[in-house]
């Protein structure tokens, strides 16, 4: 088989932290626990950096979560008045998250994705005020304890999300509008919680409206204390990698030089979006296998592992949770290859302090790093490079004794590799699979 030759200096830092890059979209499901949808527990060993909360309602049938609407369902009411508000669901929600799961909030301030013929609830609000004063309420309830509320330590408020989707599947008015609600929406909040973080869009993609809305922020001297953007990609080392140094670019020329940039929604994507929503079988299949296989899991590890070198401060894989997109199999709490993939870069950023490793094939990328404790682990993720032999070169003896090698492959869930050499400081094991990922840990 063809070889792969790694090597690892584990005394020598490099001077950079392994930055938890690792965000993920959805929260655990409050929806069917008893049919086997209970999954807080394998949530909460994914070890995320945060949950967006966007889509919501669409992994938890029959439950009204999160979305403006939902929480404050009509809007000619008084917004001043608690009894017109609904946060039963999404407190139950969020608790399932930052509670039984100890996983931080990110909130989406908008509407889920509206996939209906007549799109329903993504019109313009008529009111901007009152939207705004139905907003603050939200966030009062959630970090200042309004109306039986909590003071959970919620950061991130996200103004909307994909204004520029086609169809008009997440706003039903022109970019020019969007940009002037943007504008008022950010003032006005970031005037009432000045220690919290606003920003937006999220955009669909890094292109040239990104441009006009981001030129338009700053003529207006709005705040954006982090922008956000989508992209959604086969291809692990090209344009996903590129956009964080464009969007720093952009940023800085138009002096939003302490914005933070958020890649929000990711995933693996090799499919065609047209069959995806038409074609039944096709659907299946990438759902089931492509999006969630061990090529998924692959590209995910090396996608976070490579952002290490580029200024992007936060992704969030979209999702962790639901349908298709999600690490879980559809319908319940079954892990995927992708979820052991996420599991193993949870485990990386565990090792904070970052140490000199290279590969020598592009196709397998390496991350190194070192605890508190002095423990050091190196994540492999070999994306679609067949069979390999691997051999990694130390500078320290390892041993059975002092290292372990966790695999991500045909035969192993991140689970120990039977077969593995010590010798002259080498670590040598094998792995049979188009896509592989394998953590090895070094202890003290």
């Amino acid at each position: 088989m063809p070889q792969v030759d790694v090597s690892w200096n584990t005394a020598k830092k490099t001077g950079t932290a392994i930055r938890k890059l690792n965000g993920g979209n959805l929260a655990p499901f409050i929806a069917n626990e008893n049919a086997g949808w209970n999954i807080r527990k394998s949530f909460k060993e994914l070890n995320l950096a945060f949950a967006r909360l966007h889509d919501a309602p669409l992994s938890n049938p029959g439950c009204r979560l999160v979305d403006i609407s939902h929480i404050f369902p009509l809007p000619h009411l008084d917004e001043n008045d608690c009894r017109n508000y609904d946060f039963s669901y999404t407190d139950d929600y969020i608790r399932n998250c930052i509670v039984d799961s100890d996983t931080p909030i990110f909130y989406r301030l908008g509407e889920s994705i509206d996939h209906s013929v007549r799109k329903y609830k993504i019109d313009p609000p008529a009111d901007v005020d009152k939207w705004i004063n139905v907003c603050s309420n939200i966030i009062r309830h959630y970090t200042e304890g309004l109306w039986n509320g909590f003071n959970f330590n919620i950061e991130y408020w996200e103004i909307w999300n994909e204004p520029d989707a086609k169809d008009f599947k997440m706003w039903r008015g022109s970019l020019e509008q969007f940009n002037a609600f943007y504008v008022k929406v950010a003032t006005e909040l970031k005037a009432r919680f000045p220690h919290l973080k606003f920003g937006g869009p999220a955009h669909t993609n890094f292109k040239d409206l990104n441009v006009d809305f981001v030129k338009y922020c700053a003529a207006c001297n709005a705040p954006m204390d982090f922008y956000s953007y989508h992209c959604y990609s086969p291809d692990p080392y090209g344009w996903i990698q590129e956009t964080p140094a464009l969007v720093r670019k952009l940023l800085d020329e138009n002096g939003y030089t302490d914005t933070e940039i958020h890649l929000n929604e990711w995933h693996y994507f090799p499919a065609e979006w047209a069959r995806l929503r038409n074609d039944p079988f096709y659907k299946d299949h990438m759902y089931n296998n492509e999006m969630k296989g061990l090529d998924s899991a692959a590209f995910l590890t090396t996608v976070m592992a490579l952002w290490q070198d580029t200024p992007l401060d936060y992704g969030a894989y979209y999702t962790c949770v639901g349908s298709g997109w999600g690490c879980y199999k559809t319908g319940g709490n079954a892990k995927t290859p992708s979820w052991y993939g996420l599991k193993a870069f949870g485990e990386i950023v565990r090792y904070p302090v970052r140490l000199e490793a290279a590969s020598s094939l592009k196709e397998v990328t390496v991350l190194a790093g070192e605890n508190e404790n002095g423990g050091k682990a190196l994540l492999l993720s070999a994306f679609k490079t067949k069979a390999l032999d691997v051999e990694i070169q130390c500078d320290i003896p390892v041993s059975a004794e002092n290292c372990k090698v966790l695999l991500l492959d045909n035969d192993h869930l991140l689970s120990p590799v039977e077969e593995v050499t010590f010798e002259d400081n080498k670590i040598k094991f094998s792995f049979n699979a188009h896509s592989a990922c394998a953590l090895i840990k070094i202890c003290r």
